[in-house]
């Protein structure tokens, strides 16, 4: 019996931004009436799943920042998992001598080494052009957002010592400037960095990924790993397709997902994730 399903958003679950689709809020009902917990599996914090959590008649599980935190179905804090502040200067200095703008997300706000208001420019202006520009317009003008947060710090030694950092994200246009900076990430052996496209890279805590936080957490609630499927599309939600059997790809998938997958259903702006859950769950 499936007792947990975990999804990646954007790219599994939504069909736009912020959105799921009433086919896929039938299936996780039905999941639910069979008994089946639903988790929110993302690279997102605290605040950019709250739009998305209303939305269930049921609160789901949050796996937030590709594992840094899990939060149970009343927000109670299960655990985190931090980012070694040890290496902040220097990430921020790799990120920043390849051009690549970052933002620090942190569990009391959003932060960045570089003008706030160039981070905030090239991050809607990156989504305009690797998405649509009515997703940019989404991002410029929902002050929820991290990028329309942004502080700057003045004094980044200072600044780690005391703060709590959940992941340093970085980010272009281009791919070719991320990719040159995930090669220089490769040398710190306490630091995870995992991508949701070519055009980002997220840096963590080496063991704050998402297959590990769910692992974590279903040690926690008592789940066994044969009662528990998950979904996503991407880089950071391969460690989930590593841990658990009964893992389903996407159709708009990246290759080694699906390869690694139980399962390959439909895209999701077809709803694949409702697929799944009728198929697998009876």
């Amino acid at each position: 019996m499936i007792k947990l399903i975990a999804s990646d958003l954007d790219g599994t679950l939504l069909d736009e931004p912020n959105r799921i689709s009433k086919i896929n809020l039938d299936a996780i009902e039905y999941a639910y009436q069979k008994g089946a917990k639903f988790c929110f599996s993302t690279g997102r914090d605290l605040q950019s799943v709250k739009d998305i959590t209303c939305l269930l008649k049921h609160k789901p599980v949050l796996l937030l920042g590709n594992g840094s935190e899990v939060y149970d179905e009343d927000e109670n804090l299960v655990f985190q998992n931090f980012f070694n502040n040890k290496y902040l200067e220097e990430v921020c200095e790799i990120m920043n001598e390849h051009d690549v703008p970052h933002m620090i997300f942190t569990t009391d706000g959003f932060y960045t080494t570089t003008d706030p208001v160039e981070v905030r420019q090239r991050f809607i202006e990156r989504i305009g052009k690797i998405r649509n520009q009515e997703m940019a317009h989404i991002f410029a003008t929902n002050m929820d957002k991290p990028c329309n947060n942004l502080v700057q710090i003045e004094d980044i030694k200072e600044f780690a010592k005391t703060k709590k950092i959940l992941k340093v994200e970085g980010f272009h246009y281009n791919s070719k400037p991320v990719e040159d900076v995930k090669k220089v990430l490769e040398k710190f052996t306490e630091l995870s960095h995992l991508s949701t496209g070519k055009n980002n890279v997220e840096v963590t805590n080496l063991t704050a990924t998402k297959g590990l936080a769910l692992k974590r957490y279903c040690e926690y609630a008592n789940i066994k790993e044969d009662e528990v499927m998950v979904m996503g599309d991407s880089h950071n939600d391969l460690s989930m397709f590593e841990f658990f059997k009964y893992s389903f790809a996407p159709e708009n998938s990246i290759q080694e997902i699906k390869d690694h997958a139980y399962k390959v259903v439909k895209s999701c702006d077809e709803h694949g994730v409702s697929q799944a859950i009728y198929e697998f769950i009876k």
